[in-house]
């Protein structure tokens, strides 16, 4: 089966999401392409598709609500997946946070029907300090190689979602 995993992006967790998701199912032995929607030609060749994106004031980014209006026919042919990449919630928005998610990609189950959906969280990279400065100290320490930046995307939570998505896109 060739698979396309497709993404849009602005800081890259969401392209991490898409390589890993990538990964995981040629592990499973499938032809795998994962590549940004703004490079692609057509979806012709895949049998599935599995499109990402971040998500910013509760919506998907533009290009990639157009690609998934431009491909909506297509979309609704083939076996066709879905996630979303945003920041983490405080702890006390958990609630009114998880319940907000299913509104943001809304418009995209409205265009096409996806057989299953995910939602990964990215955490700031510099944690809970606000002070000022904070930031631009922490990005010249990870310049001088003083302080390491963490990857705070929930990756490892993306390998079970993969291995079940497998089954569902057969």
């Amino acid at each position: 089966m060739k698979i396309l995993v497709t993404y849009a992006s602005r800081t890259g967790s969401t392209a991490a999401v898409a390589a890993r998701v990538g990964r995981v199912l040629t592990g499973l032995g499938e032809d795998v392409i994962v590549s940004p929607m703004s490079d692609l030609k057509g979806l012709k060749r895949f049998d599935a598709v599995i499109a990402g994106s971040s998500v910013q004031s509760g919506l998907w980014l533009p290009e990639a609500m157009e690609f998934i209006r431009r491909n909506q026919d297509i979309l609704q042919e083939k076996p066709f997946a879905i996630f979303s990449v945003s920041l983490t919630p405080s702890k006390e928005q958990g609630v009114e946070y998880r319940m907000a998610i299913m509104q943001w990609t809304a418009p995209v189950r409205a265009l096409a029907h996806p057989v299953s959906e995910a939602f990964f969280a990215a955490e700031p990279e510099q944690g809970n300090n606000d002070k000022p400065g904070a930031r631009s100290r922490f990005k010249l320490g990870v310049l001088l190689g003083i302080l390491k930046e963490r990857d705070n995307r929930q990756l490892d939570l993306v390998v079970p979602w993969a291995v079940r998505l497998h089954d569902k896109l057969k």
